[in-house]
């Protein structure tokens, strides 16, 4: 008998970065930002962006190479900042691809070759970073000074890594004379130096930088599993996860930290649940998936695994409504709908597992697969539920997000208009839905205006800055996308999409879609509007 079905998160996904090489678009995105402005702009994000549509925008931004257009040290200043970025989001991969897809031969620099052993030896292969750093003659004469103190850190790493105590205390003055701030990190390349231990000391808000976990490893010092995912950037949490000489109970935690922050990809999360869960005794995964389990990262490994084998339909959804019922009180929701979408294509339309259509619905939707998520639709209006509870506001949903829907989009929402009128939408989510409707230029139905317009607008959620909504709008109207991209990042704020003033949702909505990224603006709106979206079944 052949082994369960191995799914990868295919179908209509979300579309490849802007950057790719194929496509036109990837110097567009740059227009209009140097480094300088670029540079500015990033210190007034929280990154990674929490809205899965931004941070697609973001890392397209970021992987996208900017060219020598401005000539060849703007285009190395903004690699500094891009590159940058990318490990501050957790993006270490996407590293060294660019900087081997670069125009410029960046890894041949010393930036370059500084940037790259950051990467490998946070990834942990100590030596191919080691030889990169050789590559660097003189830290101070040939890298950025704002990277400079982090680039003596990891020269320091690879000195104690060899064993040359004078080296690593040396580079640790030489980090404090660059004005790097006190970091665990620096405490133990002096530990190393002088052949002490260390302690673990993070000022209030610190984190524990991927470099800083690497020194700490050397030192013998590494903070517990628990306090690490608490304190560790997206950087060290993604790498963490990636680890596979770390414990399974920490990879896990550190992946699910990560997953939260977008710094860890739905398939990448699928790939580790289904690595741990393999490691695990048989009996063991069969208790981490049973009802009265702990809920823990371990066991949603094992329900996913579990789901992901199972043959039996009925058995099958249920797995799946338990692991994302988990996910969901450990905050990792949405992730997890993408995850487990493609395990709904294994599951017959039968009336049997009829409770299940409006999860797979919206496991579908999350997943950009559009037209399963019409399939389930109107799978669920051919049953007789006996509740007299339609479910035909999903597909009003789903016409909000599908880009490439060339029907009518306004067919759909009677139905809204209905659930409206009986108070299904907060008045909160009432006022979300017309500005979302309104921003993607519906025309939108008097019924539900007027229901809106019975309670005040909301004053709560993210509203930025006096005079970025108007460069906002200034970059979209110039087609500026890479500072369009920053300034919707800016205008939505450190939440997801639910969490924006309605004012800044309307307008961050508006700007993508006059930017010409329509797919990316409904997919705004759809992140704005699920989390309160009306649900008919209670699982």
């Amino acid at each position: 008998m052949s082994g369960p079905a191995r799914h990868d998160l295919a179908g209509h996904q979300p579309p490849p970065p802007l950057g790719n090489a194929s496509d036109g678009r990837a110097r567009e995105l740059w227009r209009g930002l140097d480094a300088p402005t670029f540079e500015g702009l990033l210190s007034t994000l929280s990154i990674p962006p929490r809205s899965p549509a931004l941070h697609h925008l973001w890392r397209s931004l970021l992987t996208a190479d900017p060219g020598t257009s401005g000539g060849v040290n703007a285009g190395a200043q903004l690699d500094a900042v891009r590159f940058e970025a990318l490990y501050r989001s957790g993006l270490i991969a996407d590293i060294r691809e660019a900087l081997a897809a670069s125009a410029r031969p960046a890894a041949d620099t010393p930036l370059g070759s500084m940037l790259l052993a950051r990467s490998e030896i946070g990834a942990g292969r100590r030596e191919a970073g080691c030889e990169a750093v050789r590559r660097v003659g003189n830290i101070r004469g040939e890298i950025p000074k704002a990277m400079r103190g982090e680039a003596i850190l990891v020269s320091g790493y690879c000195a104690a890594a060899t064993g040359n105590k004078p080296a690593a205390g040396l580079l640790a003055e030489l980090a404090r004379e660059e004005g790097i701030k006190p970091s665990p990190g620096l405490a133990a390349l002096d530990a190393v130096a002088l052949g002490s231990s260390t302690g673990i000391a993070l000022s209030k808000d610190q984190k524990l930088s991927l470099i800083d976990y690497r020194i700490l490893e050397l030192a013998g010092a590494t903070p517990a599993a628990d306090e690490l995912v608490k304190v560790a950037t997206p950087a060290l949490l993604s790498a963490v996860a990636d680890d596979n000489a770390a414990a399974a109970e920490l990879r896990l935690a550190a992946g699910e930290a990560a997953a939260r922050l977008n710094a860890y990809d739905p398939k990448a999360m699928a790939s580790l649940y289904r690595s741990v869960a393999g490691k695990q005794p048989s009996p063991r995964a069969q208790n981490n998936a049973s009802a009265g389990e702990a809920d823990t990262p371990q066991r949603r490994a094992s329900l996913f695994a579990a789901a992901e084998a199972e043959r039996t339909p009925a058995k099958k959804v249920r797995l799946i409504r338990t692991f994302l019922d988990s996910a969901r009180r450990a905050g990792n929701y949405l992730p997890a709908l993408v995850m487990v979408a493609p395990l709904t294509h294994d599951v017959g339309l039968v009336h049997e597992i009829g409770w299940f259509a409006e999860t797979a619905i919206e496991a579908n939707l999350a997943a950009a697969n559009y037209e399963r998520a019409r399939m389930w639709t109107k799978f669920a209006a051919s049953l007789d539920t006996g509740r007299n509870r339609s479910m035909d506001h999903w597909m009003a949903l789903i016409d909000i997000a599908d880009p490439q829907f060339a029907d009518n989009r306004e067919n759909s929402l009677a139905a809204l208009e209905h659930l409206a009128l009986m108070g299904r939408f907060s008045s909160d989510n009432l006022h979300r839905l017309a500005t979302v409707l309104d921003a993607l230029e519906y025309n939108v139905p008097i019924p539900l205006w007027e229901a809106a317009s019975r309670t005040p607008q909301p004053t709560t959620g993210h509203l930025p800055e006096t005079g970025v909504l108007t460069q906002l709008q200034d970059a979209a109207k110039k087609s500026e996308l890479g500072r369009m991209i920053l300034l919707a990042m800016q205008t939505i704020g450190p939440d997801s999409a639910d969490g924006a003033h309605m004012i800044a949702l309307g307008d961050a909505i508006r700007a993508l879609k006059r930017s010409g990224l329509e797919a990316d603006a409904r997919r705004l709106g759809f992140e704005a509007l699920l989390p309160g979206w009306p649900r008919t079944l209670t699982n």
